[in-house]
């Protein structure tokens, strides 16, 4: 049966409702990917009959979106820092809250004397790497274990930097060489709080959010202990994406481990989100 731009937008809306909060926004937004359309006009050409196959796609993208896939997934993109990031349901979705890593590595790459080399470890999308090295003169590496998530980091780094990253499939440090700089945004939710998380974030990938151990902070751990040898020592420093619970112990173990001037960065929604440090090389 044929339906106008109108009456789709109406039956999608109601279909979206107890989904999402926004579900207009969400169903007008899926109708103008499907389309062509532009906001503008799904409001001229509202008594405009859709056609089969535009119909046909958007209903393939309702039944995801009813099904609590992210529209993110939906829509293959993101944006990020101010920028369009391709992702994929093999990629964590960038957020908001992440961007205070990114200010905080800028901050410092931009109070060295000299061009940092940079390493973002876990970059999923490459989002905060990419960001990074697109508001500073610095060399930045991009590094997963996952070869899909690299996959679509190197994309990213066609697309938005033309390129200019160097990118390493690697298990944490095992491929990595010396940086002045790293930052990470690792897995670090524990199993119960995966439990706890919404349906849509249970649609992202678990190799992606889980931390493993019982507080989630396995990984953290190992990139902190191993950072150091990892490091040029010549005023360089980790800078770490953690949850508000686990920040006072994220201090400890880089405080622990050698850091110096570690402190709590808090997000734009007022709570601690980064903890970070600077290390210098001792010279026996």
């Amino acid at each position: 049966m044929d339906k106008t731009v109108q009456e789709t937008l109406v039956q999608a809306t109601i279909s979206l409702k107890g989904i999402t909060e926004t579900p207009r926004l969400e169903a007008r937004i899926l109708l103008e990917k499907t389309t062509g359309f532009s906001h503008v006009q799904i409001i001229t050409k509202s008594e405009e009959l859709i056609s089969s196959d535009s119909y046909y796609a958007f209903q393939q993208l309702l039944n995801r979106r009813i099904n609590h896939e992210p529209m993110a997934y939906l829509l293959g993109e993101k944006e990020f820092y101010g920028r369009d990031f391709k992702v994929t349901s093999d990629t964590l979705i960038p957020r908001a809250d992440t961007e205070t890593l990114v200010e905080i590595a800028i901050k410092h790459i931009k109070s060295l004397n000299y061009k940092a080399n940079v390493l973002d470890l876990c970059t999923g999308t490459g989002c905060v790497g990419i960001s990074i090295k697109a508001e500073t003169n610095c060399n930045m590496s991009l590094a997963d274990i996952d070869e899909k998530a690299l996959t679509i980091a190197k994309h990213n780094a066609k697309t938005l930097l033309m390129n200019k990253t160097t990118n390493i499939l690697t298990n944490l440090f095992s491929n990595c060489n010396i940086y002045d700089i790293i930052v990470s945004n690792p897995p670090y939710l524990t199993h119960e709080w995966c439990e706890e998380a919404s349906e849509e974030v249970k649609k992202e990938p678990i190799l992606a959010l889980e931390g493993f151990s019982e507080d989630g902070l396995f990984l953290i751990r190992q990139i902190i202990k191993d950072a150091p040898t990892h490091l040029s020592g010549n005023n360089s420093a980790l800078f770490i994406e953690c949850d508000y619970r686990q920040t006072k112990s994220v201090k400890q173990i880089m405080i622990d481990n050698g850091f110096d001037t570690v402190q709590i960065f808090i997000d734009l929604n007022g709570k601690e989100r980064v903890v970070g440090g600077t290390y210098v090389r001792t010279i026996n």
